[in-house]
């Protein structure tokens, strides 16, 4: 019987997509692999595609998905946001519309496989993505769940589809003594001018001072 991937640590999920899956069970994956297309697609989920086909896309990361938004229920414009697979984050996706018309409005990869064409993805250091990405609009929002703040580099203009680069601390502390560690990207989001709703983001200066 195949193993359940946990979240129990990188070596251990390693392994678990390593065993040999049983006669007639699909090899589970990590990630989906494919480069991140800024204001486009993050591996094979591309916005604007339908549901159907991106939940078969998905079902290659294991069974089962967690609901994590729901915003208009029942209504055309209805929005809802999935997080896949369901014991541990690689990836959320966001869909819009009715039930058997939805489209692919936001994706959210958590998970290193995927980078963009320049190398830029999920622990790559904030330094380096402002080397890459020049004249990146920045914003600082806070984290509730955190408790600290998220910095937020857009590239492409809000009112297009565009990509959002999360930059924080993955430390989870700061150092009584010495440097911190460097800040790096968190989460990569590719996505529609959608507001998805839920707690407004709380803007402070600009944060590219400290890049």
């Amino acid at each position: 019987m195949r193993p359940v991937l946990r979240s129990v640590g990188l070596a251990s999920l390693v392994a678990a997509c390593l065993a040999a899956p049983s006669a007639g069970v699909a090899e589970e994956k990590l990630f989906l692999s494919g480069r991140i297309v800024p204001g486009q697609a993050i591996g094979p989920l591309k916005l604007g595609m339908g549901e159907a086909t991106a939940r078969r896309l998905l079902r290659k990361l294991g069974p089962g998905a967690r609901l994590e938004l729901r915003l208009r229920k029942g209504l055309s414009d209805e929005y809802v946001e999935y997080s896949y697979p369901l014991e541990f984050v690689a990836y959320k996706v966001g869909y819009l519309g009715r039930p058997g018309a939805r489209r692919v409005v936001f994706i959210s990869a958590q998970y290193a496989g995927n980078a963009t064409k320049e190398g830029i993805g999920v622990s790559v250091t904030q330094a380096r993505l402002l080397r890459t990405y020049r004249g990146l609009l920045c914003r600082a929002v806070y984290n509730r769940i955190r408790m600290g703040y998220d910095f937020e580099y857009r590239l492409g203009s809000r009112t297009r589809r565009h990509t959002v680069f999360v930059v924080r601390s993955l430390s989870g502390w700061h150092r009584m003594e010495g440097p911190d560690p460097p800040m790096r990207v968190a989460h990569i989001v590719v996505r529609e001018p959608f507001q998805r709703g839920g707690i407004p983001a709380e803007e402070i200066e600009s944060c590219q001072v400290f890049g």
